[in-house]
């Protein structure tokens, strides 16, 4: 498809349009603001984007208004989707909420388009997403990038949801989906089910959204190169330990990892968190979008009463003990936090 408008920066010609779809609540406002600015700041100037954020009812306004005029800014169209209740009574573990399952329903929510990126909203992207939004999906429901650290460590757990033996399991954070295929062979009404359904009816799934699409759509997944969907912890485990490095790089080979951390397209906190912890990779890069955003007061407040609560002696000695008792990627995660609390107490 082609931009209605001509964007700023186009000199007589119509932009490409990328439909990128995101969802949110309330606890995810200003960072899908982040999103969506560093998508805007570095996207090429003959790029158009066509945001659909899938939101639940109660998506407080000036969330709305802020994006809305972050949009305006940069010429790019947004289009707030009311959820309603769709999925509230799937099981869900307490810490997953419900909006986590809105993407199982891009394909009829975007009847007018073949394609789309779907991103969450704990990403920053860096670069223009064009490359990416060309994937090439023939026969293929949905593209995304191998997650080393399940792949690897839980396949007793993938096994107990049909995934046997599997050499890939993609983190659902970061999608190219062919929405034309999946509307043609009926993929979202398996979806659906499955979300509703649970484990065997009754237990949830321990990565709701993304072991549904894994499961559903196995077989037809292409994976994508690791700078697409870099997750700071996984390069982290990398640089840190010895044994992580070799099998990482083992994972992803060694031009992908040099990718990732040398110049990712898109950074994915799904660990570690910049509004909550000072020891995430690149979140100095979250850091720099969030500074120019009408929220950046809110989310530094949060982050200091969170760094208060978290910096105390009680979790040095928590972390220490769990570091001894753990070993491999937890390990590494355990030594690394209470080498952080050691420094910011001064515990010598």
């Amino acid at each position: 498809m082609k931009c209605e408008k001509i964007k700023a920066g186009c000199v007589n010609i119509r932009c490409p349009v990328i439909p990128i779809v995101l969802s949110a609540d309330n606890n995810y406002g200003p960072q899908t603001y982040v999103t969506v600015s560093s998508i805007l700041k570095n996207s090429n100037a003959d790029t158009c984007h066509d945001f659909y954020l899938l939101i639940p009812s109660n998506f407080e306004t000036r969330y709305k208004v802020s994006i809305l005029e972050l949009g305006i800014r940069h010429g790019s169209k947004i289009n707030f989707v009311d959820m309603g209740t769709v999925f509230a009574n799937s099981p869900l573990k307490r810490d997953r909420p419900t909006p986590t399952y809105y993407r199982l329903l891009i394909p009829s929510l975007l009847p007018n388009y073949k394609k789309c990126i779907y991103l969450d909203t704990d990403i920053i992207v860096s670069r223009d997403l064009m490359e990416l939004f060309n994937t090439d999906l023939e026969g293929f429901y949905i593209a995304g990038v191998d997650e080393w650290g399940t792949a690897v460590d839980e396949a007793k757990y993938l096994s107990s949801i049909n995934l046997h033996g599997v050499d890939y399991y993609i983190n659902s954070g970061v999608l190219v989906m062919n929405l034309d295929l999946m509307r043609r062979d009926n993929v979202q009404e398996k979806l659906v089910a499955m979300a509703k359904h649970g484990i065997d009816g009754k237990r949830a799934f321990r990565y709701p959204d993304q072991d549904v699409l894994n499961v559903v759509c196995h077989g037809k997944i292409k994976l994508l190169d690791l700078k697409f969907n870099t997750c700071p912890g996984t390069l982290e485990s990398a640089l840190n330990a010895e044994g992580d490095r070799i099998k990482i790089q083992e994972f992803y080979g060694e031009k992908q990892l040099y990718d990732a951390c040398s110049d990712p397209v898109i950074v994915h906190f799904f660990g570690e968190k910049p509004w909550q912890s000072n020891a995430a990779m690149f979140d100095d890069r979250w850091w720099e979008i969030c500074r120019l955003s009408p929220f950046y007061e809110e989310v530094l407040r949060k982050y200091i009463s969170y760094c208060d609560s978290r910096y105390n002696k009680y979790n040095y000695y928590r972390n220490v003990i769990l570091s001894k008792l753990t070993w491999g990627k937890k390990r590494v995660h355990y030594q690394r936090r209470y080498e952080e609390i050691k420094k910011v107490l001064g515990i010598p």
